[in-house]
């Protein structure tokens, strides 16, 4: 694996470890970029399922002011903790080893807030549609910020939850990235 664009282009970084972590693909992963192209430079970048950070990392190599990381895998942890060390991010990131679920709880009691968030569960689970409900009614996402998603081709996601609305979805094989924006009251 390695970073596709920015200022660590072509850098390498430790790929998929355990099992249970699907990395992005590097096609998915540039597409992803090139739709957030104008939006990831200086902003607070949240990557949910974080697996090798590849997202987040990607993110801060484009330009993010800070980056995220949550996953409850603690060899995905260690491997992510690598990943920042060879790129050199320890001053712009924050590592969580927990629950998706219990670290968005403490960002809303924390009133942490980012403009890009990235979801990259495990297929077949339903975490997707669950992780986007749980966004409903926080400032975790700030007004106008995008959560994008990687999920399973075949999964069909509402178009809203609350003032988060579905703006984009495009197909990349078995892959698909779904963009949603916190619209304003």
């Amino acid at each position: 694996m390695k970073i596709i664009s920015g200022e660590k282009k072509g850098r390498k970084i430790f790929g998929p470890g355990p099992e249970a972590v699907r990395p992005m693909r590097q096609l998915v992963r540039k597409a992803l970029f090139d739709i957030l192209r104008n939006v990831v430079p200086e902003s607070d970048f949240l990557d949910l399922f974080s697996g090798t950070g590849g997202v987040g990392l990607e993110a801060l190599s484009r330009g993010a002011n800070r980056a995220a990381f949550v996953d409850n895998l603690h060899e995905s942890i260690r491997m992510i903790g690598k990943n920042i060390e060879k790129l050199e991010y320890q001053d712009k990131t924050t590592v969580y080893e927990m629950d998706v679920k219990n670290a968005l709880e403490k960002f809303k009691l924390r009133d942490r807030r980012y403009d890009l968030v990235f979801l990259g569960p495990p297929y077949g689970e339903g975490l997707t549609v669950k992780t986007l409900r749980k966004f409903k009614g926080t400032n975790i996402v700030r007004d106008w910020g995008i959560i994008a998603g990687e999920v399973f081709f075949k999964n069909d996601l509402p178009e809203k939850f609350g003032k988060i609305e579905l703006i984009d979805s495009r197909d990349y094989g078995q892959s698909r990235l779904v963009i949603y924006r916190k619209k304003p009251e």
